[in-house]
């Protein structure tokens, strides 16, 4: 299940984003309409805006929406989550139908509290724009499709979205606080491996971060990706040492997709054919992808899990009913099997014990 998943996944985030690098144009449409609807909202909140194209003025404050400030990504990673997902297609089409005007109804306050920064705190606009865009649109991907399995699909899912943003914007603020000294670190690192590639292939050049530069935006994916590691709390990444190992697997991935994205970008300086398509390609996939995508891969199986979800110990299938499936495909005899009494009577534990932790809270809120 989860590797169909996962492959329809990428499948179609490839198409989505394919599409968008073969038809940039048509999706021209979709930024000069954030921009009427940015410009909308901001004459509703006091101010009066020109709109020019994709362009908003106001106050002396200028903003271009591009593909990504239109949420385009976004949808992408939305639309592919629910394509992918094992849902009939009216609960498919639903989604769809709702979800994406409601991602683009948030990105657009969005947009214009980022907006006003710029008008009234030009000084601080780049750090709102850039640092708190990433974790925001995780967030924002991530209760969409919460949201969609629990309203629509009607699935009882382990996470509970509250408690989970809650820990997401403890972990995330911790680690920029501590990236914020190793940031400059890891760009020299992944720009002395770009270096020895360029020289492999015949460029030499000497690469160093840029001292007039606080903080490289680009890396802020890896905050994000570890902050939803850290927040989840599911059996796939609770276990000893998955958690750790879950971010050296990640965080050595992204780091990769970096130094392609160096490499090319070097390489598009240069006008080597198709070096720049390469580069923002790998741009979109580190900034995007990588953090949902991989931390979709490690807690899959746990986070979109229906409740009372167990697995059978005779043929691996996971079954809400599972005494009944093992009466129906195994028989009646295998319930007395060693291991599936251990399966049940485990089961049995669990949901007595959160049975009575309900009952000793609804006894609280009584009183």
């Amino acid at each position: 299940m989860l590797l169909k998943f996962g492959a329809l996944f990428v499948f179609f985030c490839v198409i989505f984003y394919c599409t968008t690098v073969i038809a940039p144009s048509a999706f021209a449409t979709l930024n000069n309409h954030t921009a009427a609807t940015l410009g909308f909202l901001l004459q509703v909140l006091g101010t009066q805006p020109t709109i020019q194209g994709a362009v908003v003025s106001a106050d002396g404050f200028s903003a271009k929406i591009i593909g990504e400030c239109s949420a385009l990504y976004v949808f992408i990673l939305f639309s592919s989550f629910v394509l992918a997902y094992p849902a009939t297609l009216q609960n498919k089409a639903i989604g769809l139908l709702f979800g994406i005007p409601a991602l683009f109804a948030v990105n657009t306050v969005r947009l214009a509290i980022v907006f006003l920064v710029g008008v009234w705190r030009p000084d601080i606009f780049e750090y709102v724009h850039v640092y708190l865009w990433q974790p925001i649109i995780i967030i924002l991907i991530f209760i969409s499709c919460l949201v969609w399995l629990r309203y629509v699909v009607m699935i009882n899912t382990r996470n509970r979205p509250l408690a989970f943003l809650v820990r997401f914007i403890a972990f995330s603020s911790i680690p920029f606080l501590i990236w914020f000294y190793l940031d400059k670190i890891y760009v020299s690192i992944t720009g002395h491996v770009t270096e020895f590639l360029l020289n492999c292939i015949g460029y030499h050049i000497r690469l160093e971060p840029d001292p007039d530069i606080l903080f490289y935006p680009a890396t802020f994916n890896l905050i994000v990706f570890a902050a939803l590691i850290l927040a989840t709390q599911s059996a796939s990444v609770s276990r000893k040492g998955a958690k750790t190992k879950a971010l050296l697997i990640g965080i050595t991935l992204m780091a990769v997709v970096e130094v392609v994205h160096e490499l090319f970008q070097v390489l598009a300086y240069f006008d080597v054919q198709h070096a720049l398509e390469i580069m923002h390609t790998a741009r979109i996939a580190n900034q995007y992808l990588l953090p949902f995508g991989l931390w979709l891969a490690f807690t899959y199986a746990d986070l979109f899990k229906r409740a009372g979800t167990c697995t059978c110990p005779i043929c691996g299938e996971e079954k809400v009913g599972i005494i009944e499936h093992i009466k129906a495909k195994h028989g009646k005899s295998a319930l007395e099997r060693k291991d599936v009494e251990e399966m049940l009577n485990a089961h049995k534990l669990i949901r007595e014990s959160s049975e009575k932790k309900a009952r000793s809270t609804a006894k609280k809120k009584n009183k």
